[in-house]
């Protein structure tokens, strides 16, 4: 698996993974007291966060005058650890648009990273995808709205009475639909071939996948 996420991606995906490392625990005094300093470990390194981690734990936890066991947490977390870096899960990280905090390392760093950027890849795709047929749909209802207006001001434009300005008005108003009409048709048939584009792309990245969707 050679194909790799846009960098932009993969910038913002250790960002947010980075942010929320660094984020408080939320342990209250029962928490910090009554702490697993080894199970904690092992759940943080089952989730791929970064060995900082323990930082967030220790502030959360010093107002409580406790300090977490370091050797018990390091033992626990290397055990998660070994359970996250596998490359199916690093697939489906990627799939799932979470974030990695280069936490993996040995033989099998390179395996995990290669399934994460290829389910990375995939997820970029469809939200690709669904991003530019979001724009579609806002296109159509765009026409739709300006075909709407167009007949209404033809049906007022065609009366006896009309006053002469007001006539120029709708005159002018009239081309000016007309020409904005003509810009979304153009946009819609553009994000319409865009979009069968993307929906190809996604389904042969999801056929080559060496993993279950």
């Amino acid at each position: 698996m050679n194909a790799s996420p846009r960098i932009s991606f993969w910038t913002v995906a250790l960002l947010v993974t980075t942010l929320l490392a660094g984020c408080a625990t939320g342990f209250g005094k029962d928490e910090c007291v009554m702490a697993d300093w080894r199970m904690i470990g092992y759940e943080d390194g089952l989730h791929g966060l970064p060995a900082d981690r323990i930082g967030a734990h220790r502030a959360a936890c010093a107002k409580y005058q406790v300090t977490p066991n370091l050797a018990a947490y390091s033992e626990g977390r290397e055990r998660g650890l070994a359970e996250y870096c596998q490359p199916k899960n690093g697939f489906r990280a990627g799939l799932n648009g979470a974030g990695y905090a280069n936490v993996c390392s040995g033989a099998g760093e390179m395996a995990f990273v290669d399934s994460y950027r290829y389910g990375r890849q995939i997820f970029d795709a469809r939200t690709e995808l669904r991003s530019t047929q979001a724009r579609l749909r806002g296109a159509r209802d765009g026409l739709a709205q300006t075909d709407a207006a167009m007949a209404s001001v033809t049906t007022e434009l065609v009366l006896p009475n009309v006053a002469v300005e007001r006539r120029a008005y709708l005159a002018s108003e009239l081309v000016r639909l007309t020409q904005e009409r003509g810009d979304l048709v153009t946009r819609i048939d553009q994000l319409s071939v865009r979009a069968q584009q993307l929906a190809i792309n996604v389904q042969q990245l999801e056929r080559q996948s060496p993993y279950a969707l």
